[in-house]
């Protein structure tokens, strides 16, 4: 028992460095390729260990443009897949369609407002839902010379109602962002792909 409770401390410790070697991996693939405009979609969990060393990392998918076509290449920590061609319906045009919306936009986390009438006047406080272990869309946009991270926590995206009936006010204006649309042609995309298995090693 002790030695697995070791053992477990130790995975946990290197995990960090770990969880960088996809980055590396895809940003030397972008270096290589001389790719100046994509996007790179993760889906991390916190609070996870993993136990197959196989899945210390989430897969990343590249999607880029070069010469006028789009492709998209998936990384996982052990494998490297083939590169598929995309057509123009893919989350790389779509990103750079709403460009300047999806940049500004920022996700909120569940709210509600709790109003308390005391005999001079009226109190107004914000309630806010936050957890510490969710999953969450990750970005990272390059289409400048700067590049730009962007997420999305499944936790504030699905919550609606809190346990005593109060609306999360910003669920609705959460699930109308371009963003929001962003990720759901991400998704759709990435599920499309593996139910025709194209994922391939290569």
């Amino acid at each position: 028992m002790t030695r697995l409770f070791i053992l477990t401390f130790l995975l946990m410790g290197t995990l960090p460095g770990m969880a960088q070697i996809l980055d590396e991996r895809v940003s030397r693939y972008v270096a290589q390729n001389s790719i100046d405009t994509f996007l790179v979609y993760s889906f991390p969990c916190s609070g996870t260990v993993h136990f197959d060393s196989c899945q210390y990392d989430d897969p990343h998918y590249l999607i880029w443009r070069q010469n006028g076509e789009f492709f998209l290449k998936r990384f996982d920590y052990c494998k490297i897949y083939q590169t598929l061609s995309l057509d123009t319906s893919n989350p790389l045009v779509f990103y750079l369609s709403n460009k300047r919306l999806i940049d500004k936009e920022q996700i909120q986390q569940p709210t509600y407002y709790e109003v308390k009438k005391n005999k001079k006047a009226i109190d107004t406080t914000m309630v806010i839902s936050s957890v510490s272990h969710s999953c969450y869309h990750k970005y990272l946009f390059f289409s400048t010379k700067k590049p730009r991270y962007k997420y999305a926590n499944v936790y504030d995206l699905d919550f609606k109602i809190f346990d005593n009936g109060k609306e999360n006010i910003y669920y609705n204006y959460n699930k109308r962002t371009k963003f929001k649309a962003l990720i759901d042609v991400t998704i759709s995309l990435i599920e499309k792909l593996k139910e025709e298995n194209k994922f391939q090693d290569e």
